[in-house]
This record gives C-alpha cells, structure tokens and sequence, in this order.
C-alpha cells in the first residue's frame, strides 16, 4: 500500500477471520467526516466495518472523477433506490467539456478508490467506455431499462435481481414507486399565457409526467430534486428538505436533513429516513410517520460545521427510536 497516496478503495475490506488485525486498508477521511474512532486510530488494528463515515450529498458534489486513464468530470448529482435498499445506485457526472453530452450515470460498484481529502473518485473505467454510455434523457425520469442499459454497459448485474432485495426502510413515492427528478423540458406550450407562474408551469409538467411514471418502471431518486420537499408531520408541516445524508462505506442512505427554520434563523436536524412514509413528486411533500413537529425539533443539536461521530449518530437514533418501537 502506498502510505501517502490518501486513498480509500472502495468495497475493500479487510478479512475478517484472518485473526490478526490486518493494517493495509486505511482511509484518509476529512475531519467533517471523521468518526470518533478514525480520530482515535492508534495504527495497530483497524476494520472498515467498525464505523459508519456518512457523508452529505451537497459535499459529495464538490469531487472530482477520473476514469483509469485521465479526469473526465465531476458529480452532479446522486440517484438513490428507495423501494428496495434505499441505497445509492448512481452517481451523476458532468462531463463537459470532455465531450459532447456532458452527462452521464455511474454505478458505484465502478468506484475503485476515494481520495476523500483531494475530493476526488477514482472510477474503474476508461474513457471510451464512459463517453460510449447510454446517456440519460435530460426531461424524463430514469427508468429500470434505462437502468439495464447502463449496467449491461459495464458488465454489472442487476442489483434488483438479487435474491435479499427487497423494500427498505425509507418511503415510497405516491403513485406505486420511487421515481427520479421530473425537468420540466420542451413539453408544454412555450406560448404559455401571461399570468401563469413559472411554479405552476413546472407542477403541470410534473402532473404530465407523473401519468406516464404511474404506468412504467421508475425506482430512482435524485437527491438534488428532493432537496426543497416540504416536510410534514400528520398534517403539521416541519419544514424542508435540504440534504440527504449517506454512508460512503456501503452507499446506505441513512438521513435525511431537514431545516425547520424561517427566513431570519436557521435550525436543521437530521431524520433516519425511515421515519419518512412518502414522497409526493407533483406536489414536492414528504411525509413522515411524526404525529407533529415536537419531536424533531427537540432532536440533538445539528452542527453543519462539526463531525458526524459515532456518539451524535447514536444520540439521533435513541431519540427517535424506530417506527416499529413506537407502533
């Protein structure tokens, strides 16, 4: 291993029955991301599965992506699955002005290493691999066959397929499943009549969409798109989504970053997502399983500034409990 290089390998972990502590595998990880235990490694023992390193999907965005022969783009954005896993499925890179299409999706089971501190995420492809991609309608949502196409590109399985996969912990989307952002595109009339609000126009496009999704295979979810969602409690409204929360260990979503502040104060909390029951595309809604607001905002102090640790993440998970606990 070369100690200097700051890499994390992806999906690497170290045996766990060799007996003897095995010290190869060391991921450099940002202190905003750090764990009590990462800051506490004493370089004797260490196993990837002893912590969780969650990581905030507007952070994830900043880093850069190389292919196995030179840079090609950066992340956009992130597709997570919620009707079976609720992990992540794709990430989105913006390849211009490498070449001409800019966008295109990459699973994660690509990624070889992360180099957290440089940013950046080093992808087991080569460049005529990913510009010869299927690419991504920019005004529909992405659906299982687009899916196919991409892993059938790059030889991967399909991870819907596999024999444990089944619904997860967070909601479903209104309409029979989880789907992915709707861009409102070229499809309405561009004479539209004076006095109509851009918020309309855009729910419209979303209502003609969401027909067509209602009928076909449609999984994933974009974390940009979410970002805004009103949140509710019964019929109490919380507040809006601002970030989704995941794990880079393993993809697991496990939060959801709700702000319940107003225009003059800010005050965000964490929520493990599966305290959330819905998704309502058309009308940009979440609904969680919270009978009112009370308990989320008498939830752990969040610090956007400070280091998810282990002690905050068990804090937020004994105040909420689960919904089974609470059923």
């Amino acid at each position: 291993m070369k100690s200097q290089s700051k890499l994390l390998e992806a999906g690497r972990c170290p045996d766990m029955n060799r007996g003897a502590a095995d010290t190869s595998f060391r991921p450099i990880v940002h202190p905003l991301f750090q764990t009590e235990r990462e800051r506490k490694y004493d370089n004797t023992s260490y196993s990837k599965e002893e912590y969780i390193m969650l990581i905030r999907t507007r952070d994830f965005q900043s880093f850069s992506l190389s292919g196995s022969d030179e840079t090609f783009g950066s992340v956009t954005d992130v597709y997570f699955d919620s009707a079976g896993e609720w992990k992540v499925r794709f990430l989105v890179a913006d390849t211009r002005p490498w070449f001409i299409g800019g966008k295109v999706l990459l699973s994660p089971e690509l990624v070889n290493r992360l180099d957290i501190q440089a940013q950046e995420v080093d992808i087991e492809a080569t460049k005529d691999q990913i510009k010869e991609s299927p690419k991504p309608d920019e005004h529909e949502p992405i659906s299982r066959a687009y899916e196919a196409s991409i892993l059938d590109h790059y030889g991967l399985g399909y991870y819907w397929a596999a024999p444990n996969y089944g619904p997860g912990p967070g909601p479903m989307l209104q309409g029979g499943g989880p789907v992915s952002p709707f861009t409102p595109g070229a499809t309405l009339d561009d004479n539209t009549e004076a006095g109509v609000s851009s918020d309309m126009v855009r729910k419209a496009v979303k209502r003609e969409q969401q027909k067509k999704v209602n009928k076909e295979d449609y999984y994933l979810q974009s974390t940009k798109d979410l970002r805004g969602y009103s949140a509710y409690a019964s019929e109490d409204k919380i507040g809006t989504i601002s970030d989704v929360v995941f794990d880079m260990n393993n993809w697991q979503v496990r939060f959801m970053e709700v702000d319940t502040a107003g225009l003059l104060s800010k005050d965000k909390y964490l929520v493990p997502v599966e305290w959330f029951r819905e998704f309502v595309p058309v009308e940009e809604q979440a609904h969680t399983r919270f009978a009112d607001r009370d308990i989320v905002e008498s939830a752990p102090d969040y610090d956007e500034s400070t280091p998810l640790t282990d002690d905050y993440v068990a804090k937020v998970r004994r105040h909420y409990g689960t919904p089974q606990e609470q059923a």
